[in-house]
């Protein structure tokens, strides 16, 4: 019994993995299907689906793209500029809609336990939201908030971000009705911020972007905190080149520029047993998968990295709706789908891609569904 008590021991000391916040989110969202009344959580969906379609992901600030340069007040009326800061380092930017919004205050209190590893990279975290002064300094004081927090007042800056959007009338009513947003903001606009984040260099150029029209899907503060030291150490673990293509590319806002970013001019993905070399035929074969899948969506369950550094794997699940996938009927089903990739890492660039998918076992599905309720 001496060995098993000794292993039980050390296991017992071993530090417990925190919850990611997308595990928490996820967690919130559960409970409000499990009580809110279902009118409210379709409200609630078409209104996410609505500015998904507005062209948001479009209009929005991009890897790459300049920082507009600000200036708002703080809760104690100091005026805050962004360019100031970015003399003294890099920042990371972030919205939340307001005090009154769960998933919100589960982002904040997420980076606060973040704010001593981004302060460590030389790095300033800053918060906007439409919300009046009072009522941030409010949410300053009960989230025990250690960074800067400052009102965006009208969404002036969001709009310069291109991350505003105005809500449809059903959720628009219900956020006067329980929130009081147009009493919060200070205004009738009936317009919120995407959850937006941003890692911006010193010299304010955007070098990571998370963007989701769903406000339950934030950005994780541990990919801010690898992208600030990418950013500082100018060498980005093959696991953050990966994360940031499939994160950028893959999930909103489906920026293919990031191919340019993050991929060899050469670069080839085999798939079928076919290859596509080049980064502009790659992008075209993107784009051709995902007009047969809408809301697309791919996470990853598990990345491996070789220990030479030269190739990484990832274990990924792909969800969304049946467009035409596989040559099938386009139904509007949900789908889903798993695979693995292999990739080659080269000079700090994805240069190869084999993947794999279970696309036979959702062919199969999705043809026996056919089969038995024929499209006309």
């Amino acid at each position: 019994m001496k060995p098993l008590f000794l292993l039980l021991t050390l296991l017992a000391a071993l530090p417990l993995r925190a919850e990611s916040l997308q595990g928490q989110l996820d967690a919130k969202r559960r409970e409000f299907a499990a009580k809110a009344p279902p009118e409210r959580a379709a409200a609630y969906q078409a209104g996410i689906d609505a500015v998904a379609a507005s062209g948001i992901y479009e209009r929005a600030k991009k890897t790459g793209n300049r920082a507009p340069d600000f200036t708002l007040k703080n809760a104690a009326g100091k005026e805050v500029r962004l360019s100031e800061l970015l003399a003294k380092g890099p920042v990371v930017l972030t919205w939340y809609r307001g005090g009154w919004c769960p998933y919100c205050n589960l982002a904040l209190a997420s980076l606060q336990e973040k704010l001593p590893e981004i302060q460590r990279l030389g790095a300033t975290l800053v918060t906007l939201t439409p919300e009046l002064p009072e009522h941030a300094e409010d949410t300053t004081k009960k989230g025990k908030l250690a960074f800067e927090v400052l009102s965006d007042v009208g969404n002036r800056v969001a709009r310069e971000y291109g991350v505003v959007f105005k809500m449809t009338p059903e959720v628009a009513a219900a956020m006067r009705a329980g929130a009081k947003t147009n009493v919060r903001n200070g205004d009738e606009s009936d317009e919120l911020p995407l959850g937006a984040a941003y890692v911006i260099a010193p010299g304010g150029e955007i070098t990571y972007a998370f963007l989701d029209a769903d406000y339950r899907r934030r950005a994780e503060p541990a990919r801010l905190v690898d992208a600030l030291t990418a950013l500082k150490t100018g060498r980005p673990t093959p696991e953050h080149l990966l994360l940031t293509f499939w994160e950028g590319v893959w999930n909103p806002p489906y920026d293919l520029g990031l191919v340019d970013r993050l991929m060899t001019e050469d670069f080839v993905i085999t798939s079928a047993g076919k290859d596509v070399v080049g980064r502009e035929k790659f992008k075209e074969w993107i784009r051709g998968f995902q007009t047969k899948i809408g809301d697309g969506r791919l996470e990853n369950r598990e990345i491996f990295t070789g220990m030479d550094g030269k190739r990484v794997v990832s274990r990924w699940l792909a969800t969304g709706r049946n467009r035409g996938l596989f040559g099938t009927a386009a139904d509007g089903e949900s789908v889903e789908f798993t695979g693995l990739a292999v990739w080659e890492v080269r000079n700090g660039r994805l240069a190869h891609n084999w993947v794999e998918r279970s696309a036979y076992e959702l062919y199969r599905r999705l043809t026996s569904k056919s089969a038995k309720d024929p499209q006309p």
